[in-house]
Formats: C-alpha cells, sequence, structure tokens
C-alpha cells in the first residue's frame, strides 16, 4: 500500500509561479496527509510567485535535503556520491526521488504537472508510474537496423508538423500508438522498500562513471531498464492518458489562444495529472510562466487550469 505522502523538489530559493500551482493543485484535489517540498539548504529566504501560493496553507511543508536521506539505502553509497558529483539539478532530483521513496514510500511529482483528478485507486499497488509517447526510445540507441531509425525520424518530424498545426493535440492522437511507450518518472508512486529501487540502484552501480554523469541516464533511462516497459508486481505502468494526455512537445498546445474551449477534450477520462512538460517555456514561449502571462493569456488551457487552482485557495 502505497502511503498517501506526496513530495517536490526544488533547487534555488525563487519558487516559481508553475511550482506553487503543482503543489497547490496536489493539495486540493489528492488531499495527502503530506505535501512537501524538499529545498536545497544553500539558499536564504525562499521566495517568488510560486512561494507565495503556498506559504500559507496548512499540511504544506518545506524541509531541507541533507546527507540523511541517502543513508541506509543499500546501494554502496552510489546515491550519496553521485549526488554530490552531478551538477545539474534534474540529474540530482532523479536520485533524490528514488531514495525518498525507497526510504518512506509515498509519491514524487515533477513541479511541472497540475493535478486534476484524486488517485486514491493507484495507492493500492507496490507502485507505479506512467507511459509517455516517445519518438527514440533508449533501446532505439543499441539497434543497427537503420529502418527503425528512419521510424524514429518520421515520428519526430510528425510530432513537430502536430505542434503547429491547429488543434495539433487532437490530430497527433489517433497516430500516438505509432510511438514507443516509454517509462517516466515525472510522476512516481511507491510503498517503502520497494525492490524496484533495489534493482535501480544496481543498475546504476552497473554503469560506468562516465555514463552515470550524463544527461537521463538516471532518470528516463533508468527507468526504462528497470521496468523493461513493461508493468510487474512491483510497478504498475498506466497508459499516458493517466499523465501525459498531450506528449512532448504536444504539451504546447495547452498554452495556445483558444486552448480553453477544448480542454474536455484534452483531458481523458483516466487523466489524474497533467504533466506540461517545463521544456516549453523555452523551447516555445520563451519566457517563465507567471501571473502576468496567465493575465496575458487568458483563453489557453494552462490559465484556465491555473485560475481554477487559485481560486480554490
Amino acid at each position: 500500500m502505497i502511503p498517501n505522502r506526496v513530495f517536490f523538489v526544488w533547487f534555488g530559493s525563487n519558487i516559481p509561479l508553475s511550482t506553487g500551482l503543482a503543489m497547490l493543485s496536489t493539495k486540493q484535489i489528492q488531499k495527502p496527509e503530506e505535501t512537501i517540498l524538499y529545498i536545497d539548504g544553500e539558499n536564504g529566504e525562499m521566495q517568488g510567485e510560486g512561494y507565495d501560493l503556498i506559504k500559507d496553507v496548512p499540511g504544506i511543508t518545506l524541509k531541507r535535503i541533507d546527507d540523511s536521506i541517502f543513508a541506509d539505502l543499500g546501494d554502496n553509497g552510489i546515491c550519496s556520491h553521485l549526488y554530490k558529483a552531478l551538477k545539474k539539478p534534474v540529474s540530482k532530483t532523479n536520485l533524490l526521488r528514488y531514495a525518498l521513496l525507497y526510504k518512506q514510500g509515498g509519491i514524487y511529482l515533477d513541479t511541472d504537472i497540475i493535478a486534476v483528478r484524486p488517485w486514491d485507486d493507484l495507492l493500492q499497488y507496490k507502485g507505479f508510474c506512467g507511459f509517455e509517447p516517445v519518438a527514440f526510445p533508449q533501446k532505439l540507441y543499441a539497434s543497427k537496423n537503420p529502418f527503425f531509425y528512419l521510424f524514429a525520424w518520421l515520428r519526430f518530424f510528425w510530432r513537430f508538423l502536430c505542434v503547429y498545426l491547429p488543434h495539433g493535440e487532437q490530430i497527433f492522437r489517433p497516430t500516438e500508438r505509432f510511438f514507443s511507450l516509454c517509462a517516466n518518472g515525472a510522476i512516481l508512486g511507491s510503498e517503502p522498500k520497494n525492490e524496484f529501487f533495489e534493482r535501480a540502484f544496481a543498475e546504476i552501480n552497473k554503469m560506468e562513471e562516465k555514463e552515470q554523469l550524463k544527461h537521463y541516464r538516471l532518470g528516463t533511462h533508468i527507468m526504462q531498464k528497470t521496468t523493461g516497459n513493461k508493468s510487474s508486481e512491483i510497478m504498475k505502468m498506466f497508459p499516458p492518458a493517466y499523465f501525459y494526455p498531450v506528449g512532448p512537445d504536444i504539451s504546447v498546445h495547452l498554452f495556445r489562444k483558444g486552448s480553453a474551449k477544448r480542454l474536455d477534450k484534452i483531458l481523458l477520462p483516466q487523466t489524474r495529472i497533467i504533466h506540461w512538460y517545463n521544456s516549453v517555456e523555452k523551447k516555445y514561449l520563451r519566457q517563465q510562466l507567471n501571473l502576468k502571462w496567465i493575465e496575458e493569456h487568458p483563453t489557453s488551457a494552462f490559465a484556465k487550469l491555473a485560475r481554477d487552482i487559485i481560486s480554490l485557495k
């Protein structure tokens, strides 16, 4: 049984609006026993639009990251070692989510999510995560078949085209089945001492050091390697509709003018959480989401979701 405890991770003292929205929506929708934001201990007073959203909300707490998180994992000390060696927050977060879930259990969520429906029914499993539709799966890189690469590039360019087509998320959806379904750890639930993480630690220990330090290696690649992109008794895997109703790049349609009118079509009956991929901020919006952006884009689906969350505070 997975504890109804949710945690997030943030590096830096300035908490953006999107992080506050992620935490507030989770608190309102799921009503967890604890909602925790783990923050690094190198910064002073917290600030930002996101912090203003959560600072006075009962049940939301901030905790400093310390060395005790990586103690007694049975991982030969690899997580503690790599955490100190890694520079990028996203890579450090991969290790934190594994350690916290293994020791405490609960649900880890990335900060680029919005909760839309409760997920109490998922707490019955030993662990859970979701599939996302991927153009270039990790296993592709071990293949020497040129047709696999050609098909992957065709998928990539089709997705890129759907990014710019009007109502592109609806056009893309019927073709999603041609993409590889791969495990993603942005939404990851587990009971304490889940064997899944023991296997993940073993996989990390087997990697060469130069591989351990590469981008994605400790995140999606480890998730795909450890799960084999298949459900198991220790890690139930749900279709994209649950957590990734709009996949990589396609999620930009949440931010397009007029998309609020299509929100009932963007969301699916199974959708509990929308992972909207914060890469769209730099890649397409070219700015960080804030209250001013919401005011200037009132007809976007993201703005509607944000207003609904803030209005319930």
